[in-house]
């Protein structure tokens, strides 16, 4: 057949629609007559009465799995995982849904067609191939050279059904969206919204100005506030842990180890080793090891006690013996001395002081897979100890580091742990008393017993005690540019001149660059209400009431309106024209489409099965 069409050329535009997911989301379990006879076989899904393979499920939830693996050296998590199953459902039944109703339409595909999509509109997979490519690059000629090969008729064959199928379902999207129709008045409106501008005068009574100094409130003034507003404070649920933590320190041998390492390393340099070589091969401060250890000059008092003290007590060219400090074993190499100013920290930069000029080796201790084999084997024996006589007893009893979380919220800080979702997602997820099993974060390794939990509700004063401190202070400065605001415009009102008006309460005139409605205006922003306003505005001297935003209160004066420019409108007619046709068109499918759902009937087995993991 493809020999034939080879033959031919036949153009046609077809209009590709952004699909969105979102307009197929669907309920897991819809359609629940038959479930259990259908869980019971190979079926993945029933639509419309068409049965669904478990294996159609599997392939394309495989393959959008291979393609999010291949970005990452990573495992995928759950949450991927499941996000991945969902967007296969989603993929399958818009797939199903739409060529069923391809069906229905008897819309078809000529061979012609097939050809001509394939040769005006190469599919993105065939070009990324690396047979149709030359030096890295999609070479068109060697596609259409492939395309007329009798040779490649097979590879042509498995290609055919993939086009053909994503030409019906273009097709019948086509159909459906052929009725969006876009009137130039709708495209002149669109215009005119966009690109006329006015200039305003206005008064702007921001917060800045009565927020310094923030004004201050007693004790009484913020309990009452809060009593006026309680509905307003409510606390999230916390919980809170018990812990017996031990933390990842290196141990006597860790320490001992190392030493050795580094005492190695001093002896291949009194035999004549290179220092800058040893250390940008071996040392563990990478900062300073790419550039062969150099720490540069500098005062003292700016490294940490035990490394300062030797580098202010050695002679130019010393290398000193192993050092010990809280971040390993250095061996230091002088180079010398010098008086110079050093602005660095806490240096005032204009006296000279007494600098170093060292170098370096570094060689972090931590705790090795010994030490940490030994800290989980007495947390297993706590683990052990504590299910079977109790948290607290078993703590006492094996003299081991007992703590108190104190509450939290969910997925925020933990005292003495930080910020832990696995911690966080226990204490959330069992009952209190439960106790887990060996956890680990980066410093430590522990066992943590639900403590207590407090269920969301009304805050108590003490808890709601920051917030009401900012509230009552945001609710007292916007009240003062309110009231300054209404002051000044009843001024207006009654016939004052608005710059008098204005300056009788302090304030001043401020005339911003003419501005569009999507423009960004000093002073304010681009808030909508504001600019929405100042834009209804018709004549030259009116002026608005005043208006709220976000950071203060301001009153527009209206200037001048200037019409948008026609001889633009000329040259951005298509463009706006065409943007306003795609919405319409995405519209109107997507409306189609989940109107297509709602009509369905659906048997959903996937998510019970998957929950269950016995599926692939």
């Amino acid at each position: 057949m493809f020999e034939a069409l080879r033959k031919m050329i036949l153009p046609i535009i077809i209009i590709v629609l952004v699909f969105f997911s979102a307009m197929i989301v669907l309920e897991w379990g819809m359609g629940m007559s038959g479930r259990s006879g259908y869980e019971q076989s190979n079926v993945a899904a029933v639509i419309n009465g068409e049965e669904i393979p478990w294996q159609v499920f599997n392939r394309l939830y495989n393959s959008l799995v291979r393609v999010e693996t291949d970005k990452t050296d990573d495992e995928l998590p759950d949450t991927k995982l499941k996000e991945l199953q969902e967007k296969a459902w989603q993929q399958l039944l818009s797939d199903r849904l739409l060529m069923q109703q391809v069906a229905r339409h008897s819309i078809a595909v000529t061979d012609e067609e097939v050809y001509a999509y394939l040769k005006f509109s190469p599919p993105a997979d065939i070009q990324q191939h690396s047979y149709f490519q030359t030096e890295g690059r999609f070479d068109y000629q060697k596609y259409i050279r492939a395309l007329a090969d009798p040779q490649m008729s097979r590879y042509w064959a498995t290609i055919e059904p993939l086009v053909r199928s994503d030409l019906l379902k273009m097709k019948m999207q086509e159909m459906i969206i052929q009725n969006a129709q876009v009137a130039e008045a709708e495209v002149k409106e669109i215009f005119t919204t966009a690109s006329e501008k006015i200039k305003v005068e206005m008064i702007n009574v921001g917060f800045d100005r009565f927020s310094r100094p923030p004004p201050q409130s007693t004790e009484e003034e913020k309990q009452a506030f809060f009593e006026e507003r309680r509905d307003q404070y409510t606390v999230d649920e916390r919980a809170a842990v018990s812990m017996v933590l031990l933390k990842k320190k290196a141990a006597p041998y860790d320490w001992e180890v190392t030493y050795n390492r580094a005492k190695q390393l001093y002896d291949s340099i009194m035999a004549g080793a290179d220092f800058a070589e040893l250390a940008t091969e071996f040392s563990e401060d990478h900062g300073s090891a790419v550039k062969g250890g150099d720490l540069g000059w500098f005062p003292r008092d700016q490294m940490v006690d035990e490394f300062d003290r030797f580098a202010f007590s050695m002679k130019e060219g010393d290398v000193s013996e192993p050092i010990r400090s809280q971040f390993g074993w250095h061996i230091i190499k002088h180079h010398g001395y010098k008086e110079a100013p050093f602005a660095g920290r806490g240096g005032k930069g204009d006296e000279p002081v007494e600098q170093a000029h060292c170098s370096h080796i570094l060689l972090s201790t931590t705790a090795s897979q010994e030490t940490l084999d030994l800290l989980y084997n007495r947390l297993e024996e706590f683990l052990t100890a504590a299910l079977s006589s109790g948290f607290y007893k078993a703590a006492l009893d094996l003299k081991m580091p007992l703590k108190e979380s104190g509450l939290f919220f969910r997925g925020r800080n933990i005292q003495i742990l930080g910020r832990d979702k696995a911690a966080s997602d226990f204490a959330f997820e069992n009952e209190v008393g439960e106790i887990s099993g060996i956890m680990e974060n980066n410093s430590a390794v522990y066992v943590l017993q639900a403590a207590d939990r407090q269920p969301e509700g009304p805050a108590s004063y003490e808890d709601a005690k920051k917030k009401v401190n900012l509230d009552i202070l945001t609710y007292k400065v916007n009240s003062f540019c309110l009231d300054t605001a209404a002051a000044i415009y009843a001024e207006i009102q009654a016939g004052t001149d608005f710059k008098k008006a204005a300056a009788k309460y302090g304030e001043e005139i401020e005339t911003p660059d003419e501005f569009r409605r999507n423009s960004y205006v000093k002073g304010f922003g681009k808030d909508p209400e504001a600019i929405g306003r100042a834009f209804s505005l018709s004549e030259p001297g009116q002026i608005t009431k005043p208006i709220e935003y976000d950071q203060g209160v301001v009153i527009f004066r209206l200037i001048q309106r200037t019409p948008p420019d026609l001889t633009e409108y000329v040259a951005r007619r298509d463009s706006i024209h065409n943007d306003i046709l795609t919405r319409k068109q995405q519209e109107l499918f997507g409306g189609w489409f989940q109107s297509l759902i709602d009509e369905s009937e659906i048997v959903n087995n996937i998510q019970r099965s998957l929950s269950r993991s016995d599926y692939m």
